[in-house]
């Protein structure tokens, strides 16, 4: 038989470390200049509460990659619909943009694992430019079909960032 006393003291450690993880997002987010996206990226990782700044840093690319797919399904599926050749054309090249981009998170991420840091920002950063010029492609085409694209750039956008920041951190 466990001593309660035992129990009740492993409760406590358990409870003061997640709130010490806690405090430890909240207070790196807070350095990005969006936290509530970084804090809603990170908490949406169950392993979050575990981990540290470079843990972080995974977790962002991976919410940073998860958008890439939002978009890439949403595209794939407007591209399907009969919405027009030109219209068509334009987001068969926004997928390619999406994959770029896809391409350069991977890089990324491999440059964390060998600590190159600058690199990994810089993949980030140019990432995002892939994402704005299918945004800019759409605009000219006057592209009105689905908000929901501009949304979901607009949320890769705001998200990459915070990965620099954090990546930047890790310096």
């Amino acid at each position: 038989m466990t001593n309660p006393m035992i129990k009740v003291m492993l409760l406590l450690f358990l409870v003061l470390s997640i709130r010490a993880d806690e405090e430890l997002m909240k207070k790196e987010c807070s350095q990005t200049g969006n936290q509530n996206l970084c804090l809603f990226c990170l908490e949406s990782d169950p392993t979050s509460h575990q981990t540290d700044l470079a843990g972080f840093v995974n977790i962002t690319i991976n919410c940073l990659e998860a958008q890439l797919d939002i978009l890439i399904n949403d595209v794939t599926s407007l591209s399907t619909k009969g919405v027009g050749e030109a219209i068509e054309n334009v987001l068969e090249d926004c997928n390619g943009d999406f994959s770029i981009a896809k391409i350069e998170l991977y890089l990324a991420k491999g440059n964390l694992v060998i600590r190159n840091y600058e690199n990994a920002s810089g993949l980030v950063n140019t990432s995002v430019s892939n994402l704005q010029t299918c945004r800019g492609n759409l605009q000219k085409i006057k592209f009105n079909e689905s908000s929901h694209v501009y949304d979901d750039i607009d949320i890769y956008v705001d998200l990459s960032p915070v990965a620099k920041t954090l990546i930047d951190r890790l310096h």
